[in-house]
């Protein structure tokens, strides 16, 4: 602005000032309103303002006639601004005596203040009243000519809003202050651009303090070579640097990307832009200023201009390579996982966790389950506890040892007990189990293994059954109490219910049902004895131990299904090279004789051959 401009603002400034002065000194209230009427125009009740004809042949009629043009001029600019011009009374509350027609912004209107309907106090804002008054007090107190304030008002809707008020303190001749000439303007908008500019201030340093107190380093990239960096924050020490290493260019970003890896970090950066995708995001390795290694994920936005040419990257850059270490040994983890996953379900250790709740719920059970007809999803969806499948004569005795492990304190605890299959079949296991828990040392569960050791079992039981045979045996001479011995004992083992022995007759020429148990008296008059020539008599001949039901005729095949026999065994009995009978077995409950009763069954005609051949060999020589 050069000196004439300067000069005449000023000049305009003052006859502002000097007109409005006047006006509200020399008018009636609300007389601006009043020119703007219609239906008056410049007519007053009792008065006219002379029109530039009456005046036109004299210099006082040209001035007057100006100066009229001047306050026209000036009530038009001022009606048609933001600033509201006020003439206020120096009384409680500040009464207005005049106010420009532009008060409509706020949605009052000119009679709603010249009438005394609202006082100017009564729409600033209750917390702001007692400040203004105070803030005027003083500077009226001090002699100042002036005041200036910002504080909120109430619009007519009740809105709240924000102004500048800056008005003249009017004195009489005695100094006593009696009026108030003051424009007041609408800064809401600035003052909510302040406010949101404040938060905004206020979020980039909560935003930059939280950033520089995080792991993530933010960076801002040119698309150029190795990455230069023109902002990066001060986190960046994380990895030894400082800002100031990228940002001088003393240190490229593509530079600390590991070789290995940098081009691969280019190919992949290079395809999301060919592709015209916003973002990047990739894991890859970086050099620390000291030259360790690090791992780091970079999620970054590709800036581009308006023709879509890249301009910039915007990312920032997290360290995981904690994440990363424990990726690692989780991989590990889960590849022993599967290997002893494979290992246990491969073995006949079924392992377990239960809950230390009633009938112990299972929260994990191995896949080998399957072992005893149930599956893992049986158990772990709680359809079955574990309690359930206890044999029930066993249950109490479990329970109470459990508890008194548990009472005792125990780390571990051991037994065998009998559980039901899922085909109700009845087995013996061995449950190895550790007793867990809590800081407050409550038991909350049991992890253990439950291994099937029916078969161990039932050898110690076979072995027990023959060396009891055997003493029983050794004490008699009778061989019917022989036999009935021998049936009696081999009719304990679970899988058999039924038996014969059969023994040669070389003077008839025939084999004989001399013992029997658990068959039909039809049964056993059809099978009482067999001609030397038979198939039957043939087959223990053979020397061989039979366990198919296909080895017998048909006509026997047809009586075995009467009989409801599902399995057999007949095992030849040899003394000194020579057959002299049979052990018969049959089982109306299994379709097969399991391995260990087979062998167990061998043994036993092994075993007491010895004793009836000799007592036979005497009764035949009687």
């Amino acid at each position: 602005m050069n000196q004439d401009t300067c000069g005449f603002a000023v000049r305009q400034s003052a006859a502002l000032k000097t007109s409005v002065s006047k006006s509200f000194r020399t008018s009636l209230p609300g007389g601006w309103k009043k020119m703007n009427d219609k239906n008056t125009g410049y007519e007053e009740k009792n008065h006219r303002y002379p029109d530039s004809a009456d005046v036109a042949g004299g210099e006082r009629g040209k001035a007057f006639h100006a100066a009229l043009e001047r306050e026209e001029a000036l009530k038009t600019i001022i009606n048609n601004s933001q600033v509201v011009v006020f003439l206020w009374k120096n009384e409680e509350k500040w009464p207005a005596e005049f106010v420009s027609e532009n008060v409509v912004n706020f949605g009052y209107t000119v009679e709603d203040f010249i009438s005394g309907r609202v006082l100017y106090g009564d729409i600033i804002y209750p917390e702001d009243l007692n400040k203004v008054g105070e803030e005027l007090q003083k500077r009226i107190l001090t002699g100042a000519p002036d005041f200036s304030m910002e504080y909120r008002i109430f619009s007519k809707a009740g809105k709240i809003r924000w102004v500048n008020e800056r008005s003249f303190i009017e004195r009489d001749q005695e100094g006593k202050v009696t009026h108030f000439q003051g424009v007041v303007l609408d800064i809401t908008e600035r003052k909510r651009s302040e406010e949101k500019l404040k938060k905004a201030l206020e979020m980039q340093k909560v935003l930059t303090a939280v950033i520089n107190n995080s792991p993530a380093v933010v960076f801002l990239w040119k698309n150029e070579k190795y990455w230069p960096a023109t902002f990066v924050s001060d986190n960046i020490v994380q990895f030894g640097y400082t800002a100031s290493d990228f940002i001088s260019q003393g240190i490229l970003y593509g530079k600390i990307i590991h070789p290995d890896d940098l081009k691969r970090v280019e190919g992949e950066l290079e395809r999301h832009i060919q592709k015209g995708e916003v973002s990047f995001n990739s894991e890859y390795r970086i050099l620390t200023k000291a030259g360790d290694l690090r791992w780091v994920n970079e999620r970054t936005f590709i800036q581009r201009d308006g023709n879509g040419s890249v301009t910039c990257f915007q990312g920032i850059v997290l360290d995981i390579t904690p994440r990363k270490k424990i990726e690692e040994a989780l991989r590990k983890s889960l590849e022993m996982q599967k290997l002893l996953k494979t290992i246990v379900n491969k073995s006949s250790a079924v392992a377990f966790l239960w809950k230390n709740t009633e009938n112990w719920p299972v929260e994990f059970v191995s896949e080998n389950i399957t072992q005893f007809g149930y599956s893992a999803e049986d158990f772990t969806s709680g359809k079955i506890l574990y309690g359930d499948i206890i044999y029930k004569e066993d249950i109490n005795s479990v329970f109470e040892s459990l508890a008194r492990a548990v009472r005792e304190e125990l780390d571990s605890f051991e037994m065998e007990y009998r559980i039901l299959t899922g085909d109700r079949n009845v087995r013996w296991v061995e449950e190895r189990t550790y007793i867990q828990r809590d800081n407050k040392n409550t038991v909350t569960h049991f992890q253990g293994i439950v291994v099937d050791v029916t078969e161990r079992k039932e050898a110690r039981e076979m072995l027990e059954i023959q060396r009891e045979l055997s003493i029983a045996l050794s004490s008699t001479w009778n061989l019917q109490a022989m036999l009935n011995l021998i049936l009696d004992s081999c009719l304990k083992i679970r899988e058999i219910d039924a038996g014969g022995i059969y023994l040669k007759d070389e003077l008839l020429d025939q084999i004989n049902l001399v013992a029997h148990r658990g068959l039909s008296s039809d049964f056993v008059e059809k099978i009482y004895a067999y001609r030397a020539d038979s198939p039957e008599a043939k087959q223990v001949w053979t020397e061989k131990p039979v366990y198919k039901l296909s080895f017998f005729a048909e006509e026997m095949a047809g009586m075995l299904r009467k009989e409801k026999i599902t399995a057999v065994a007949v095992i030849p009995m040899k003394h000194r090279g020579e057959v002299i009978g049979s052990l018969n077995f049959a089982s109306h409950t299994v379709d097969r004789i399991p391995h260990n009763v087979r062998n167990f069954l061998e043994s036993i005609a092994l075993q007491v051959v010895n004793y009836i051949a000799p007592i036979r060999i005497e009764a035949d020589f009687i």
